[in-house]
C-alpha cells in the first residue's frame, strides 16, 4: 500500500503586537495537538522567536510527544523595518533568520531545521539563505499566490516537495534543502485572482475542503512522486481547544475528509512532522 504523509502545520504568532494573546496562543496550540494526537499523527508548529521563550514549557511538552517545533518569521516583531522578509537583502535576512535560530537553540537547546516565513514572504536569496542557517526543510512557497504587496510572488512555482534552487526560487535542485508546500488548489484562485485556494483551516468549512483534499491527494497518487503528502495550515489565534468552535469542528471534519479519501485511493495515511516527510523525500528522491 502505497504512503501519504499527512503534515499538519500551524504558524505560531500570538505574540505579535496586532494580536498580542499568548493564552489564545496556547490554547490554540495545544487543542490542536490534542485533536491530531487522537488520530496518533503529529504536527509541524512554526514559531515566531519572539514566542519561543515565553511558551517554552508548552513548546519542550510538544517536542516530547513528537511534534517538531520549527521556525516562523515577522520581522517587525524582531524590530525590523518590514513585516515581510522577502523584502531583506540576503545579509539581512541571515542576520534575522540567524538571530531567531540562536533563540530557538538558547531556549529549547537543540538545532532548528524547519522554517515558514510569514506571509509565504521570500526572494530568491531566500532558499540558499535559510540552507546557510542549518534549516534541512521548509514550508515556504505557496504555488500560485502574487502577492507583490507582501514580496510573496509564487505564480509557477512546483506545486509538491522538491529540493530547492540556490538561485532559482521557480527551479528545483542543487540545495539538499527539501522544500513541501502547502496543499493548494492550482486551478481555483481567489482574493480576486491572486491567492490560490489552499488548505487553510480557516478558510471554509470540512465540506469545502473536502473537494481540495481528494483533488490533491489524487492528483499526487497518479503520479511517481517521492513523497506524496497533504500539507493543511492553520494559525494559534483560534481555539482549537474549545469544542464549540467553528475551527475545532472544521479540523475534525477535515481529518474525517482525509480519511475518507485515503480509503478512497487504498493508501496508508502517515501522520508526519515536516522533517518526517522531508527524510522520506531524500530516501526516494534523486537529487
Amino acid at each position: 500500500m502505497t504512503d501519504f504523509h499527512i503534515c499538519f502545520t500551524m504558524d505560531c504568532e500570538s505574540v505579535r503586537p496586532e494580536i498580542d494573546d499568548l493564552a489564545l496562543g496556547r490554547r490554540a496550540m495545544r487543542g490542536y495537538a490534542d485533536l491530531l494526537e487522537c488520530e496518533g499523527w503529529r504536527a509541524t508548529f512554526f514559531v515566531v522567536p519572539e514566542q519561543i521563550e515565553p511558551m517554552a514549557e508548552l513548546l519542550h511538552r510538544l517536542q516530547a510527544e513528537g511534534h517538531e517545533i520549527g521556525l516562523h518569521f515577522h520581522p517587525e516583531t524582531a524590530g525590523y523595518s518590514s513585516p515581510y522578509l522577502g523584502t531583506f537583502s540576503a545579509e539581512e535576512q541571515a542576520e534575522i533568520i540567524g538571530n531567531g535560530a540562536e533563540e530557538y537553540r538558547r531556549v529549547l537547546g537543540c538545532q532548528a531545521v524547519s522554517l515558514r516565513p510569514g506571509f509565504f514572504s521570500a526572494n530568491d536569496a531566500t532558499f540558499p539563505v535559510v540552507y546557510q542557517c542549518g534549516i534541512r526543510q521548509t514550508s515556504l512557497s505557496c504555488p500560485g499566490r502574487k502577492m507583490s504587496q507582501v514580496a510573496a510572488n509564487w505564480a509557477g512555482a512546483p506545486l509538491f516537495a522538491h529540493y530547492a534552487h540556490p538561485h532559482n526560487r521557480f527551479l528545483t535542485g542543487g540545495l539538499d534543502l527539501v522544500e513541501i508546500p502547502p496543499s493548494v488548489d492550482w486551478e481555483t484562485m481567489i482574493w480576486g485572482g491572486i491567492h490560490p485556494q489552499d488548505l487553510r483551516l480557516e478558510f471554509t468549512d470540512a465540506k469545502n475542503h473536502g473537494f481540495l483534499i481528494r483533488k490533491v491527494m489524487k492528483r499526487q497518487c497518479d503520479e511517481n512522486l517521492p513523497l506524496k503528502a497533504l500539507v493543511p495550515l492553520t494559525h494559534d489565534i483560534f481555539d482549537y481547544s474549545d469544542p464549540a468552535n467553528f475551527r475545532f469542528e472544521t479540523l475534525q471534519g477535515v481529518i474525517a475528509e482525509i480519511k475518507r479519501c485515503g480509503q478512497e485511493l487504498s493508501v496508508e495515511l502517515i501522520g508526519s512532522t515536516l522533517a518526517e516527510a522531508a527524510a522520506t523525500y531524500r530516501k526516494n528522491a534523486k537529487q
